[in-house]
């Protein structure tokens, strides 16, 4: 956090919410002055004039609206963005992660006063945690895997493989999609395991960020269903709303279970990482990436301690160390790695767990 206190600048048409956004982010703590705009081109004169720590950005605005007013700040005063996002504009949340927004929160409607409280704590974790990010990093993330070939490898042409042999689970937070992504983009469509993604997502928006990973990467990836095989070479997406675990025995189905009152995390990482310990043993990578909080360091401590392989993203890459220090303190963690060198790792792992020196080669034992 900024010394001295945030300083937000908040962009919305909507005078109500405008207000709401305002009084809710001067009532936290840590906030030291709030400004707000009507629309992109409003916004453009406040950055130039009193750059922001941190951005809060509706997308469907007169004149200048968000994707426009994103374009123009990532190209030239690159700050930290929030997406404040209407129910059902999943599709445009993505599109504004791709231009450079670090993460999202949902509105509540206008009529939905009881919403508020839940909005309210999503964004003061979220405002605190990418205030005063230097985001010109993270940019490249977003455009990773763009415009890839998708693969035309049938399950014919995959390598001899049984489920027995192996995982990999991924589990993040805040500023996780363009790090998931960023790392699924970097395996071939060959690559012989199963793949879990463990997002903190609301629901409706893991279905679409599973379309995202399924256009984005080499790799078939839906969002998950309860009693759904995992499969080589095909990514599961946990969904919003549900914990995910996996089932022993040969055929390793997947489960998914409804949220508990005062479950903090759903989906939970330490969920689906505990029963995947339990399930594959020593035949499980596990990686922890960006995130608030500390999600995940119980289940990849149980990974490691089944005899799996453990990853957590450095603190020079991550948008929020949160997640990954928990792991690290914990000692849950085997290779601490920059996003830029966990594909490899993982590629290095999984030649290890099925005899293949390098998936997405011909260099094969």
């Amino acid at each position: 956090m900024p010394p001295g206190g945030i300083s937000v600048l908040v962009i919305d048409d909507s005078p109500y919410y405008r207000k709401i956004l305002q009084e809710m982010l001067l009532g936290m703590e840590g906030i030291k002055e709030v400004q707000t705009a009507a629309d992109g081109e409003e916004g453009i004169r406040k950055v130039l004039s009193h750059p922001p720590d941190a951005i809060t950005l509706d997308l469907n605005m007169p004149r200048m609206n968000g994707f426009s007013f994103l374009r123009w700040l990532m190209k030239n005063r690159p700050l930290p963005v929030l997406i404040v996002s209407s129910q059902g504009g999943e599709k445009y949340v993505f599109k504004a992660l791709d231009l450079g927004a670090l993460d999202f929160v949902v509105k509540p409607g206008q009529d939905a006063s009881d919403r508020l409280g839940q909005i309210r704590n999503d964004l003061r974790e979220k405002i605190k945690a990418v205030a005063g990010k230097d985001v010109r990093f993270f940019l490249s993330r977003s455009a990773v895997g763009k415009d890839q070939e998708k693969s035309t490898t049938s399950a014919r042409e995959l390598p001899s493989f049984t489920p027995r042999e192996g995982v990999l689970v991924l589990g993040a937070s805040t500023g996780g999609p363009s790090a998931v992504q960023r790392i699924l983009a970097d395996l071939p469509a060959d690559f012989p395991l199963p793949v879990i993604v463990v997002q903190h997502m609301p629901p409706i928006f893991t279905g679409q960020f599973a379309k995202r990973l399924e256009r984005n990467t080499s790799l078939k990836c839906k969002e998950a269903e309860d009693m759904d095989r995992l499969l080589p070479g095909r990514i599961l997406v946990v969904p919003g709303g549900f914990h995910l675990s996996v089932r022993g025995g040969q055929s390793r189905l997947i489960r998914l279970v409804s949220k508990k009152d005062g479950d903090r995390y759903v989906p939970s990482v330490d969920v689906t990482m505990k029963s995947v310990g339990q399930a594959f043993g020593s035949s499980a990578i596990g990686v922890l990436l960006t995130g608030m909080g500390n999600d995940g360091a119980q289940g990849l401590l149980a990974m490691k301690n089944a005899g799996g392989f453990t990853i957590a993203e450095s603190e020079e890459s991550a948008v929020v160390f949160g997640m990954p220090r928990a792991a690290v303190q914990i000692d849950a963690v085997q290779a601490t790695l920059s996003i830029e060198r966990i594909g490899k790792k993982i590629l290095e792992r999984t030649g290890i767990l099925t005899g293949l020196k390098n998936p997405g080669s011909d260099d094969r034992k």
